[in-house]
C-alpha cells in the first residue's frame, strides 16, 4: 500500500520506540498525503468492500490516498489528504484507477481536532459501508489495514491491487494534527505513502484512519515488527463525524 509520495520525518516521541514516524505526503500525481503497504498480501475488494480510492482529478485516475465508505453519501479519509484537487472517489474496485464506480466529491469537511476528513458524494452510492466503532480498541488487539499504497519506501508507485496487512494495537498516540490516535505495531506488513486515510479494522469495525507511519529502510526489512503507525481515532472523533454526516456508531 502506498502513503504519499514525499514523506517528512517528524520528531520522535517517548511513546514510540524504534524508527521515526513520517508524515504522509502527496502520492505521485496527487495533491495530498497518504501511506501504503509494504509486505502484507494482495486481496480483493470483497475483503473490504467499503475501501475507497481518493483521487485528485474528476475521473478517478489520479489516486493519492485511501478511504472508507461509511454510508451511501459519505467517505472518510485523512485530513492531510485534503486539497482543492480532491475531486472524486472510486468505489467497489479491487484495482487501482480501474473498475468500480467513480463518484464526484461535492464537499469536504475537515476535523478541527484530528487527522480526519469527511467527503460528501454528489450522488449516493449504495454499496457496503463499514461500521464505526464507539470504543477505543484494547492494547494487544489484532487489527487489519487496507490500501493501494507503495510497497517499498519512496517507490512513488502505488500497488495495482488492493493490499492488506496484519497489525497489533499498541496503545494511544497522536496523529499528524495532535489528535488522539490508535497506535499500531506492524506485523505482516507496514503502511506507506498512498495508504493515508485508509481503514484500521478491529472486529469488523473502523477504529482508525491512517495518519502517519514509521519510515522503512530500503530494501524492505525481513520483519516489520519494529515499525509503528498512528491512525486518527474514530471513537475520539465520533461526535464530530456524527454531527457532520449523521452517521453514528453501530
Amino acid at each position: 500500500m502506498r502513503i504519499a509520495r514525499i514523506l517528512a520525518v517528524v520528531a520522535a516521541t517517548a511513546a514510540l520506540l524504534g524508527p521515526l514516524p513520517a508524515y504522509a505526503a502527496p502520492a505521485p500525481g496527487g495533491d495530498t498525503a497518504s501511506p501504503d503497504i509494504a509486505g502484507g498480501s494482495t486481496t480483493t475488494i470483497s475483503a473490504a468492500p467499503y475501501a475507497a480510492q481518493i483521487s485528485f482529478d474528476a475521473t478517478g485516475t489520479n489516486v493519492g490516498c485511501t478511504g472508507s465508505q461509511i454510508s451511501a453519501s459519505w467517505v472518510i479519509t485523512a485530513k492531510h489528504c485534503n486539497s482543492a484537487s480532491l475531486q472524486s472517489v472510486r468505489l467497489g474496485a479491487s484495482y487501482l484507477e480501474s473498475g468500480g464506480t467513480v463518484k464526484t466529491v461535492a464537499a469536504r469537511y475537515a476535523s478541527s481536532t484530528g487527522d480526519v476528513l469527511l467527503l460528501k458524494l454528489s450522488t449516493p452510492h449504495y454499496g457496503s459501508y463499514v461500521s464505526l466503532s464507539s470504543t477505543f480498541p484494547a492494547t494487544g488487539a489484532s487489527a487489519k489495514v487496507y490500501g493501494w499504497g507503495d510497497q517499498t519506501e519512496g517507490a512513488g508507485t502505488m500497488s495495482y491491487s488492493l493490499k492488506t496487512a496484519d497489525v497489533t494495537v499498541a496503545g494511544q498516540g497522536t496523529d499528524t494534527y495532535g489528535g488522539a490516535s490508535v497506535r499500531t505495531q506492524s506485523q505482516s506488513g507496514h503502511t506507506l505513502g498512498g495508504d493515508s486515510g485508509g481503514p484500521l479494522i478491529v472486529n469488523g469495525k473502523l477504529v482508525g484512519v491512517l495518519s502517519t507511519s514509521s519510515i522503512l529502510p530500503v530494501p524492505n526489512p525481513s520483519s516489520f515488527t519494529r515499525y509503528y503507525n498512528d491512525h486518527a481515532s474514530v471513537s475520539r472523533n465520533l461526535s464530530w463525524i456524527t454531527s457532520v454526516s449523521g452517521v453514528g456508531a453501530s
